[in-house]
């Protein structure tokens, strides 16, 4: 659990997609159904030709992919919430905990090559204002509308010619492929597809919620490069690298009234994430897994107030 003074700033892996996924997904509109969602549950995402990482379930929805009630949610949150216990969790506070959990995932030689990070957080709009939100799309200053620069990436759709040379049809109401460029860590570049599978049940109930399950897909030439610099100081890009190992799991559930209070719509937020780490990314120095909890916890607080400055609760 952190709630310390963020460092300066400096791109996050996890949360870049957090905003880039929901920002694809927006459009979606699912009855049932999301098989990508199901797969990454029961296989697992593919880091190297022997490295499987699993995905735990959501914390916050049912295995039928319904909502839990009242006191499951709360019972939980106190899970999350730790000694600081729930109420001070769910507060409408920009500075608000944020849980975080990472743990490392290693080879058959015990030489650790990625990370899980599981993120949970509470945001004070309803659900269906967070998923559409403009403020998801500067989360990290990522603009998907702009090029890329020196500490945001970009991101945008794969056209469907694109997808027709490689026999891809997707289904429209649930399916998304972004293209995605950004450096992280000012030591890496990461390029490549983001495939998106979208379920969204949102019919002002109790029991709404969003599910994206998103993967850097392997049918396309994603890759990665080291950031270098030249005898003059100017910033390039090395020889790229094939990259496989990203994807995830984000939810949103509504934050049951008699846990947010009657005078506030609030959402809780999930996102699971799988970074496969390359050694030469660091030098095996433990980067990321060092950096990325209070950058994630700095990002979130960005959220929180673009969201606070954007929406006015029901009273």
């Amino acid at each position: 659990m952190l709630d310390r003074t963020p460092p300066p700033r400096v791109l996050s892996v996890a949360l870049v997609f957090t905003s880039l996924i929901l920002l694809l997904a927006g459009p979606v509109l699912a009855q049932d159904g999301n098989v990508l969602f199901h797969q990454m549950l029961k296989d697992g995402l593919s880091l190297t030709d022997d490295v499987t990482a699993p995905l735990p379930a959501p914390t916050f929805l049912g295995s039928s992919n319904d909502t839990l009630p009242p006191s499951e949610v709360e019972k939980r949150l106190q899970k999350l919430a730790r000694a600081g216990g729930v109420k001070r969790f769910v507060r409408n506070s920009a500075v608000a905990p944020i849980a975080i959990d990472t743990d490392s995932i290693s080879n058959s030689e015990g030489q650790r090559i990625g990370h899980l990070l599981d993120v949970t957080f509470i945001v004070h709009a309803p659900l269906d204002w967070v998923q559409d939100s403009d403020a998801l799309n500067s989360l990290l200053g990522v603009d998907p509308s702009a090029d890329e620069t020196e500490d945001a990436g970009a991101a945008s759709q794969v056209s469907p010619e694109e997808l027709a040379k490689l026999g891809i049809a997707p289904t429209a109401e649930t399916e998304s492929f972004g293209r995605i460029s950004f450096p992280l860590l000012d030591r890496v570049m990461v390029e490549g597809v983001i495939h998106a599978e979208t379920q969204r049940h949102i019919e002002g109930a109790p029991g709404d919620f969003v599910t994206v399950a998103w993967h850097l897909d392997p049918r396309f030439e994603n890759s990665w490069s080291p950031i270098e610099r030249d005898d003059l100081g100017k910033e390039t890009t090395g020889d790229a690298k094939p990259y496989r190992g990203l994807g995830g799991l984000i939810t949103a559930t509504r934050l049951p009234a008699e846990i947010a209070g009657t005078n506030s719509e609030a959402t809780i937020v999930q996102a699971r994430f799988v970074v496969h780490e390359p050694v030469d990314w660091f030098g095996g120095r433990n980067q990321l897994r060092s950096k990325l909890p209070l950058i994630i916890q700095d990002r979130v607080r960005d959220l929180r107030r673009k969201l606070a400055d954007s929406h006015t609760p029901s009273r």
